[in-house]
Protein backbone atom coordinates (compact mmCIF):
# COMPACT_ATOMS: atom_id res chain seq x y z
CA UNK A 1 0.00 0.00 0.00
CA UNK A 2 2.94 2.00 0.07
CA UNK A 3 3.33 2.54 -3.25
CA UNK A 4 -0.11 4.44 -3.37
CA UNK A 5 0.55 6.82 -1.26
CA UNK A 6 3.90 7.37 -2.72
CA UNK A 7 2.50 7.39 -6.15
CA UNK A 8 -0.36 10.25 -5.38
CA UNK A 9 2.36 12.40 -3.75
CA UNK A 10 4.40 12.45 -6.82
CA UNK A 11 1.54 12.77 -8.77
CA UNK A 12 0.27 15.81 -7.03
CA UNK A 13 3.59 17.05 -6.28
CA UNK A 14 4.37 18.27 -9.77
CA UNK A 15 2.30 19.35 -12.77
CA UNK A 16 2.86 20.85 -16.63
CA UNK A 17 1.88 24.18 -17.69
CA UNK A 18 1.46 24.44 -21.85
CA UNK A 19 0.80 27.76 -22.85
CA UNK A 20 1.48 30.05 -25.66
CA UNK A 21 2.65 33.41 -24.16
CA UNK A 22 1.73 36.16 -26.72
CA UNK A 23 3.78 39.41 -26.42
CA UNK A 24 2.31 42.73 -27.95
CA UNK A 25 2.83 46.60 -28.41
CA UNK A 26 -0.36 47.66 -26.11
CA UNK A 27 -1.98 50.66 -26.53
CA UNK A 28 -1.77 52.46 -23.02
CA UNK A 29 -2.61 55.67 -21.46
CA UNK A 30 -0.39 54.90 -19.22
CA UNK A 31 2.37 57.19 -18.96
CA UNK A 32 5.18 55.38 -18.02
CA UNK A 33 4.62 52.57 -20.54
CA UNK A 34 7.00 54.81 -22.56
CA UNK A 35 9.72 53.11 -20.79
CA UNK A 36 8.84 49.70 -21.72
CA UNK A 37 10.21 48.35 -25.03
CA UNK A 38 7.98 48.51 -27.96
CA UNK A 39 6.49 44.96 -28.75
CA UNK A 40 6.80 43.81 -25.64
CA UNK A 41 4.51 46.22 -23.31
CA UNK A 42 1.96 43.34 -22.84
CA UNK A 43 1.32 40.11 -22.19
CA UNK A 44 -1.26 37.33 -22.50
CA UNK A 45 -1.43 33.71 -22.85
CA UNK A 46 -3.33 31.10 -24.74
CA UNK A 47 -3.83 27.88 -24.69
CA UNK A 48 -6.10 24.24 -26.29
CA UNK A 49 -7.19 22.64 -23.38
CA UNK A 50 -8.61 19.88 -25.88
CA UNK A 51 -11.58 21.06 -25.93
CA UNK A 52 -11.54 25.13 -26.00
CA UNK A 53 -8.96 27.25 -26.90
CA UNK A 54 -8.56 29.44 -23.74
CA UNK A 55 -7.50 33.26 -23.17
CA UNK A 56 -6.14 34.47 -19.82
CA UNK A 57 -5.30 38.28 -19.82
CA UNK A 58 -4.10 40.52 -17.20
CA UNK A 59 -4.98 44.06 -17.27
CA UNK A 60 -4.38 47.31 -14.86
CA UNK A 61 -8.42 47.22 -14.84
CA UNK A 62 -8.92 43.27 -14.04
CA UNK A 63 -8.43 40.10 -15.04
CA UNK A 64 -10.53 38.31 -18.67
CA UNK A 65 -10.35 34.81 -19.06
CA UNK A 66 -12.13 33.83 -22.38
CA UNK A 67 -13.45 30.71 -24.21
CA UNK A 68 -12.24 31.65 -27.76
CA UNK A 69 -14.37 30.64 -30.66
CA UNK A 70 -12.19 28.58 -32.82
CA UNK A 71 -11.49 24.92 -33.32
CA UNK A 72 -8.89 21.97 -32.77
CA UNK A 73 -7.55 23.00 -36.51
CA UNK A 74 -6.92 26.27 -35.76
CA UNK A 75 -3.12 27.34 -34.91
CA UNK A 76 -2.05 30.38 -32.92
CA UNK A 77 -1.94 32.41 -35.42
CA UNK A 78 -5.40 31.82 -36.53
CA UNK A 79 -6.48 32.19 -32.63
CA UNK A 80 -4.81 35.65 -32.21
CA UNK A 81 -5.15 37.23 -35.86
CA UNK A 82 -7.13 40.06 -34.11
CA UNK A 83 -4.43 41.23 -31.45
CA UNK A 84 -1.20 43.17 -31.92
CA UNK A 85 0.83 40.42 -31.43
CA UNK A 86 4.53 41.14 -31.86
CA UNK A 87 5.91 37.76 -30.38
CA UNK A 88 4.57 34.58 -29.53
CA UNK A 89 6.10 31.83 -27.37
CA UNK A 90 5.26 28.13 -26.70
CA UNK A 91 6.12 26.92 -23.46
CA UNK A 92 5.72 24.00 -21.62
CA UNK A 93 6.71 24.34 -17.82
CA UNK A 94 7.22 22.14 -14.99
CA UNK A 95 5.39 23.64 -12.08
CA UNK A 96 6.42 22.52 -8.64
CA UNK A 97 2.63 22.33 -6.18
CA UNK A 98 5.24 21.81 -2.99
CA UNK A 99 6.83 25.49 -3.24
CA UNK A 100 5.37 28.84 -2.33
CA UNK A 101 5.57 31.00 -5.67
CA UNK A 102 6.40 34.34 -3.95
CA UNK A 103 5.62 34.84 -0.49
CA UNK A 104 6.43 39.01 -1.06
CA UNK A 105 3.80 41.54 -2.00
CA UNK A 106 4.18 42.38 -6.28
CA UNK A 107 2.56 44.41 -8.23
CA UNK A 108 -0.36 43.25 -10.08
CA UNK A 109 0.81 43.86 -13.97
CA UNK A 110 0.07 41.35 -16.55
CA UNK A 111 3.71 40.05 -16.17
CA UNK A 112 3.54 39.02 -12.87
CA UNK A 113 0.21 37.51 -13.20
CA UNK A 114 1.30 35.35 -16.12
CA UNK A 115 3.89 34.51 -14.32
CA UNK A 116 1.75 32.82 -11.65
CA UNK A 117 0.03 31.32 -13.83
CA UNK A 118 2.97 29.60 -15.33
CA UNK A 119 4.05 29.15 -11.84
CA UNK A 120 7.61 30.85 -12.46
CA UNK A 121 8.29 33.38 -9.53
CA UNK A 122 9.92 33.25 -6.01
CA UNK A 123 13.40 34.47 -5.03
CA UNK A 124 14.70 33.56 -8.91
CA UNK A 125 12.74 35.79 -10.72
CA UNK A 126 11.97 38.69 -8.48
CA UNK A 127 13.58 41.06 -11.25
CA UNK A 128 11.69 39.97 -13.62
CA UNK A 129 8.96 42.93 -14.41
CA UNK A 130 8.88 44.04 -18.12
CA UNK A 131 7.47 41.86 -20.48
CA UNK A 132 10.54 41.73 -22.35
CA UNK A 133 12.49 40.60 -19.30
CA UNK A 134 9.62 38.00 -19.57
CA UNK A 135 10.19 36.89 -23.15
CA UNK A 136 14.46 36.77 -22.22
CA UNK A 137 13.80 34.43 -19.32
CA UNK A 138 11.06 31.95 -20.97
CA UNK A 139 13.75 31.66 -24.11
CA UNK A 140 17.04 30.82 -21.76
CA UNK A 141 15.30 29.27 -18.35
CA UNK A 142 12.69 26.86 -20.05
CA UNK A 143 13.79 26.79 -23.58
CA UNK A 144 10.66 28.58 -25.14
CA UNK A 145 9.88 28.29 -29.06
CA UNK A 146 9.18 31.52 -30.42
CA UNK A 147 6.30 31.04 -33.09
CA UNK A 148 6.73 33.40 -36.05
CA UNK A 149 3.47 35.44 -36.65
CA UNK A 150 3.86 35.61 -39.92
CA UNK A 151 3.93 32.24 -40.89
CA UNK A 152 3.53 28.52 -38.90
CA UNK A 153 7.39 28.13 -39.05
CA UNK A 154 8.37 27.93 -35.29
CA UNK A 155 12.16 28.15 -34.61
CA UNK A 156 14.25 27.42 -31.17
CA UNK A 157 16.05 29.66 -29.14
CA UNK A 158 18.29 29.45 -26.65
CA UNK A 159 19.86 32.41 -24.71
Amino acid sequence: MSWIKHSLIEEWKYDYAEWYVCFEHGDMPWKLAKLLKPGYRHVFAVRWDGFNWIKFNARLGGTDVEVLPFGPKDNIQNVVRDTNCSVIIHVNIRRDNTKIRNPYPTLCTCVEQTKALLGIGGIKTWHIYTGYQLYKHLIKEHHGQTQSTTSTATSSNEG
